[in-house]
């Protein structure tokens, strides 16, 4: 239900505000202990003060916190306060809303139905009157057109009392989230005022690193996936995870260009890229499942027409054979289904994917229907099966499938060993 106004959500705003505003508080507390500590600090490394109570190295460290620490002081000490404004307007918004919401809706409800009986009552009005045009003063339908008139009149009325309560209700509300909108934005603002003010923002590579490990679950969501679901999603899920891939590897790339990533790390993100490369070279040559599908239920049709007699008008055992013929395409059909879109992920690692499974899974249909013997469909079946993955690649199918979920698997544990000469290597 919304305010018809304003078209603001009647509903209960998202959010404790006793956690918020506590939050804010100790953020307060915390910059102020900050900031005291960042002035002792300061002290401390004056050495010519305290000469004799630190050595230099202690002084050169204590200076050199102290300004981390002062700036985080300033990003608290703001962020703080904006939250703790935030979480006593939160509390008000909602002490009202907790309160009031059900009389919001029941004055909609009654307002609406007021509207329903005026205009219920009004059509009843001009139909009582079309009846009256010629009656007699006291006659039945005089009487009826005046008390169709009352009725009408009493029903406006209502409409007017119950939209009167209505609009004071949704005024009230659009006042109330209208404060709560003012001092949400209000507090976005301060955070952010707070964080520019202090200038050690780093949430945006914060903001890059979860990004990196989002996509590092999904890229392994999605490979299992793919081994387990088949044509026609086969493409959509190669390139959504060939997408992530690359997206992966540029944001590595990033950080490595700002020095906040090593040349080890961009390393294993390639690695990501591998097998997409490494899986063209090792499926090459394999025949797309639709292909195989149409030639197969071709060569099947063809041999069923083949098996039929010739037609001959002093047999009447013959005289069907034209409409068996137009129906072999069904038979075929029916004999030789898609297979389903769900396949075996043993099958498709070894096969290297999981529509060249839904293949393997086709031909050994054909194979086993009833005309399996037909030269026709033995050809295309051995043609086919010579395209498919040798002893060789599938070996390597699931050499390459086990080394990269290695890496996926070490990669979302954060435990990918560092690359001897890689690892030192960064950008100033």
């Amino acid at each position: 239900m919304r305010s018809p106004k304003t078209g603001n959500e009647l509903q209960i705003l998202e959010g404790n505000a006793a956690s918020i505003a506590t939050r804010g508080a100790q953020l307060t507390t915390l910059a102020t202990t900050m900031e005291a500590t960042a002035k002792q600090l300061d002290k401390i490394g004056d050495s010519s003060i305290h000469k004799s109570k630190g050595t230099d190295k202690l002084a050169e460290m204590a200076s050199e916190s102290s300004g981390d620490l002062a700036a985080a002081a300033v990003r608290y000490a703001g962020t703080g306060k904006a939250l703790t404004t935030y979480g006593e307007a939160l509390r008000v918004a909602n002490a009202w809303l907790h309160a009031n919401v059900t009389d919001v809706e029941k004055a909609e409800q009654a307002y609406q139905k007021a509207r329903e009986e005026k205009a219920d009552a009004e059509f009843a009005e001009r139909m009582a009157a079309s009846h009256a045009v010629n009656a007699e003063p006291e006659s039945a339908e005089a009487k009826a057109k005046d008390k169709a008139e009352e009725e009408s009149s009493s029903a406006r009325d209502a409409l007017d009392a119950a939209k009167l309560t209505r609009d004071s209700l949704w005024e009230e509300f659009d006042g109330v989230f209208g404060v709560w909108s003012e001092a949400y934005d209000d507090a976005v603002d301060g955070i952010e005022n707070a964080i520019e003010s202090a200038d050690n923002n780093d949430g945006f590579w914060e903001f890059v690193d979860d990004l990196l490990q989002v996509i590092a679950i999904v890229l392994v969501v999605l490979s299992v996936i793919a081994l387990v679901i088949g044509a026609p999603l086969t493409g959509l899920l190669g390139m959504v995870i060939l997408v992530l891939s690359a997206a992966s590897f540029l944001l590595t790339a990033l950080k490595f260009a700002y020095g906040r990533a090593s040349l080890s790390d961009l390393a294993w993100s390639a690695v990501g890229l591998l097998p997409f490369g490494i899986g063209k070279v090792l499926s090459r040559g394999v025949p797309a499942l639709s292909n195989v599908i149409q030639g197969g239920r071709g060569v099947v049709t063809a041999a069923i027409r083949a098996g039929l007699p010739r037609l001959s008008l002093i047999r009447p055992s013959t005289w069907t054979t034209p409409f068996r013929s137009l129906v072999a395409p069904l038979r075929s059909w029916r004999a030789l289904p898609r297979p389903g879109l769900l396949t075996n992920p043993l099958t498709a690692i070894r096969l290297g994917g999981s529509e060249t499974a839904q293949v393997s899974t086709f031909l050994n249909t054909m194979r086993n229907s009833s005309w399996a013997t037909n030269p026709g469909v033995q050809q295309f079946i051995s043609s086919t099966a010579g395209q498919m993955p040798s002893a060789l690649t599938q070996g390597l199918n699931v050499v390459t499938w086990i080394g990269f979920s290695t890496v996926d698997g070490l990669g979302l544990a954060n435990a990918q060993p560092e690359i001897p000469g890689l690892r030192d290597v960064r950008i100033g």
